[in-house]
């Protein structure tokens, strides 16, 4: 048997050699396929379907996002599902400073028994201490090995050190494991106590839902149970704090695994991807079956000679599943390396928002699997050869017309049912799939940006800070520190404007109760959510956001003036249902937040979209910086020309107030709302590469086809020649196949794609997921694509001279 495998590798080979032309394409396109298929699987692999980095990660849980920290105490004291329950907080910036430049650093504020609970043990040092998580307690962190690394080059007496963490001196007690990311990716600093999140103000964070809660179930409890508890000890907690904003939560609180609560936002955009290049790999098989077929077709005489002198089918099957495999197993050998690039590519590709980004990788595992993927492959398109070769008309080849026999060129239908053509039209069908979900996105992204914002983004340069609640541990101090900053930067050269803001559009935000005051008392948690925004008097200038009534802010609305605020239409139109018409809520008086004073509304600005361009514009509520300055701000920067040109100069303005104040995130406005839209234009961009990729093949088929079928009609093309047809006579009907092809493709294709692409509908914008233009536009273009392929050997079959066509 080896000998006979042996034997059959080489006459492969030997084929191949005779026929270069044919062995590089095919191995090309499988390649293709391949390489598509197998890094789309490592990313499906790490994201999806392996387990958590942690100890028994099947018995960890989320409970809830969104709780105050009175919910979590509730929740600590009342449950009985696990062993051990924790939360933490949002992202914190952290300014590590007093060794050589500052830096800011991602953090994260856990509770003191986080590793407790994902059963992860430091590399070095120890984990937080129950006494480090309550108030007041001495300031500890741990770092990661990364950040352990660069900054003091993996020595083990790190631990123990004092640094300056966001101006306070914190003691480093632990550095944990290379590729920890809990609870978000690329973090590299934990602190304890996770209610005290500095973008939250002190007097709010007890009544803010700031915190998510996880756990580890105890041995024996099933989720079953552990969301029934849950649900009894949210019902006694909102009877006990009806008002609080997490009472009545939606949606409702649930108990899930860690993994599937992760993964959930990207589980569907990936699936739907790897059924992109899964419909790419069956093209990829189709073509190559159909370039197999005519080649089969082709040596047709040579099987019937094997079989004639003795050969059997299992032979003839041997060798062709020989070629087949060794085909599949080379474009399979290089499919791998083009994986392995664009598994680089798509670790890049932040814009994508997948979680555990930095487990994607070409292991054994994946090798496996594009092994299996080339076999299988190898196989799938062997055997349309291996058919039409099984039973050869030994006579009728050997008279030399063998060709004929396993091609079926009798009777020309509306539609011939044959081999070739069933592939092709297969191929078509799958273009048009990709290309009709590839159109929709398009569509989607066009209209996203048409979108008006609500302020200008050009010339606009943006960055953040982080004040240091030691050093500025008070709003008068805060305010000293932006006003001179703002003050230095209006009097840089090509700087037009410059304010200081809470957040910016497209950078996340926080929301906050808000009411009228005077009406009749509503509970908070019944209150409209604003975005809440404290600006300082320049800011509406420098986002060039529109001034609809009353005033903006002046440098008089400082904290001895009485407390004033301005809102957005959304909000106005919320509180005031008749606006613009009936009351003008300037000089109206709001409560924002559940411990505020009533403020007096001085303004009106029109809406700006916050979340994104494709994201609805909110009530919003600013309040004067001067009177409430937050220690998280970012900076806006309205400059001449290029707004990245002024960053250093910017730069240097801070560090010249204060040289342990470092600033990050720096970046244009302009990239801030391109990167808001990185999900829909990177999805875009992948299934119009697929779906490229898809017709080129699928185009490519085609024309083999025809030119196959012209090549083996010859004869009869000469013989309608001789008996008077013309050449528009013999263009109609060759391009007439091609056609038939096409919109029996196109029409199976439209019907595949009006099932598949509601799975897009989450994704588009301005646009339905059964577009009748987008379908009908697709049709057309990929029919026209169609008659186009067909034109070549359409003119080749009319050109042909019918006397030498007979002496054939």
């Amino acid at each position: 048997m080896l000998e006979r495998v042996a034997f059959h590798v080489r006459y492969a080979m030997r084929q191949f050699m005779r026929n270069r032309g044919f062995a590089v394409t095919v191995v090309l396109t499988i390649a293709l396929g391949v390489g598509l298929n197998t890094a789309m699987f490592s990313v499906i692999r790490a994201v999806l379907l392996e387990p958590l980095a942690y100890g028994d990660p099947d018995r960890l849980v989320v409970l809830t996002r969104g709780a105050t920290p009175i919910r979590y105490d509730a929740a600590r004291a009342g449950a009985k599902s696990y062993a051990a329950l924790g939360a933490y907080g949002g992202e914190e910036s952290v300014a590590f400073s007093g060794d050589g430049v500052p830096q800011v650093l991602k953090g994260a504020r856990v509770s003191a028994n986080f590793l407790e609970i994902l059963k992860v043990q430091p590399v070095t040092g120890r984990g937080f201490l129950p006494d480090e998580d309550k108030e007041g307690a001495p300031a500890v962190a741990m770092i990661s090995t990364r950040l352990w690394q660069r900054r003091f080059a993996g020595n083990p007496a790190a631990v123990g050190r004092v640094v300056t963490l966001s101006g306070v001196a914190t003691t480093i007690v632990g550095v944990l494991p290379a590729g920890f990311r809990f609870p978000r990716e690329d973090q590299d600093v934990w602190v304890p106590r996770p209610a005290e999140w500095s973008a939250i103000d002190a007097i709010s964070r007890p009544i803010s839902p700031i915190l998510t809660m996880f756990g580890r179930l105890k041995p024996g409890v099933t989720l079953e149970q552990a969301r029934a508890e849950l649900k009894v000890l949210q019902a006694a907690y909102a009877a006990e704090h009806p008002a609080m904003l997490d009472s009545e939560p939606h949606p409702a609180p649930d108990v899930r695994r860690m993994k599937d609560d992760l993964v959930e936002e990207s589980a569907t955009k990936l699936w739907m991807l790897f059924g992109a290049v899964g419909l790419v790999l069956l093209l990829v098989c189709a073509n190559v079956a159909s370039l197999l077929l005519a080649r089969a077709t082709a040596r047709s005489r040579e099987f019937a000679v094997r079989a004639a002198i003795g050969g059997g089918r299992g032979q003839i099957a041997g060798l062709l599943l020989t070629e087949s495999l060794l085909l599949a197993l080379m474009g399979g050998g290089l499919g791998v390396a083009l994986a392995v690039a664009s598994v680089r590519v798509l670790r890049g590709v932040t814009a994508l928002g997948l979680p555990r980004m930095g487990d994607i990788a070409i292991d054994g595992t994946v090798l496996l699997y594009a092994l299996a993927v080339s076999v299988v492959t190898g196989l799938l398109f062997g055997l349309a050869p291996l058919m039409a070769a099984a039973r050869p008309d030994l006579a009728q080849v050997l008279r030399g017309s063998g060709e004929s026999a396993t091609s079926g060129t009798g009777r020309q239908g509306w539609f011939v049912v044959r081999p070739r053509s069933v592939l092709v039209v297969g191929q078509v069908a799958i273009s048009t799939v990709l290309l009709i979900g590839a159109a929709l996105l398009i569509q989607s992204l066009a209209r996203v940006y048409r979108v008006d914002p609500g302020f200008e983004v050009p010339h606009l340069l943006t960055m953040g800070l982080e004040l240091p609640a030691a050093r500025y541990d008070s709003e008068a101090k805060r305010t000293v520190f932006y006003k001179q900053l703002v003050d230095a930067l209006d009097g840089l050269p090509g700087v037009e404007h410059a304010a200081v803001t809470r957040t910016l559009p497209m950078t996340g935000w926080a929301g906050i109760p808000l009411a009228v005051d005077g009406r009749p008392e509503i509970k908070l948690n019944k209150r409209p959510i604003a975005v809440l925004e404290e600006v300082s008097p320049g800011y509406f200038a420098t986002m060039k956001i529109r001034l609809m009534r009353g005033r903006v802010f002046t440098d008089h609305d400082d904290s001895n003036a009485p407390p004033v605020a301005m809102i957005n239409e959304a909000a106005a139109r919320k509180l005031w249902p008749q606006y613009p018409n009936g009351e003008n809520p300037v000089d109206e008086y709001v409560l924002i937040g559940g411990h505020s004073k009533p403020t007096q509304v001085v303004g009106v600005v029109s809406d700006i979209r916050e979340s994104g361009l494709d994201a609805e514009a909110r009530p919003g509520v600013y309040r004067a910086a001067w009177q409430r300055p937050s220690e998280a701000a970012m900076v806006a920067v309205r400059t001449a020309g290029d707004p990245m040109a002024m960053a250093n100069a910017v730069r240097e303005r801070v560090l010249a107030l204060d040289p342990d104040q470092p600033v990050s995130n720096v970046a244009s406005m302009a990239s801030l709302v391109d990167d808001s839209e990185g999900e829909l234009r990177t999805m875009m961009t992948l299934l119009a590469v697929f779906a490229g990729a898809a017709s080129v093949i699928a185009v490519v088929g085609m024309y083999g086809v025809i030119a196959y079928s012209v090549a083996q009609r010859t004869k009869e093309m000469g013989i309608r020649r001789a008996l008077g047809a013309g050449r528009g006579n013999i263009l109609r009907l060759v391009a007439g196949q091609g056609l038939r092809l096409g919109l029996v493709g196109v029409v199976l294709g439209m019907a595949g794609a009006y099932a598949l692409t509601r799975l897009l509908g989450a994704m588009l914008f301005g646009v339905s997921a059964r577009d009748p233009f987008t379908f009908a536009g697709i049709a057309g273009l990929f029919v026209a694509v169609v008659l186009a392929a067909s034109y070549l050997p359409a003119r080749r079959a009319a050109g042909v001279d019918p006397m030498e066509s007979l002496r054939l």
